[in-house]
């Protein structure tokens, strides 16, 4: 499975790997570049499903108004 489908939770628990990975502290340069390559990519998935979580709250709340006749 690609990291962009990932769900929250998945891509947490993935993160959460590679920084156990990256504590232990007995990878090899290169490895260590890797992971920390791959924890972006976590974090980044898990930010934009938090932002896009947070719109949605928005939205149900009444916090966010499109008006449609200003965009046409």
């Amino acid at each position: 499975m690609e990291v962009k489908e990932l769900s929250y939770e998945q891509a947490m628990e993935q993160l959460e790997q590679t920084l156990r990975r990256l504590d232990a502290g007995d990878l090899p340069l290169e490895e260590a570049i890797s992971c920390f390559q791959e924890g972006l990519e976590y974090i980044k998935v898990c930010q934009a499903k938090l932002t896009a979580a947070e719109g949605t709250v928005k939205i149900l709340r009444g916090e966010t108004f499109v008006d449609m006749q200003e965009s046409v």
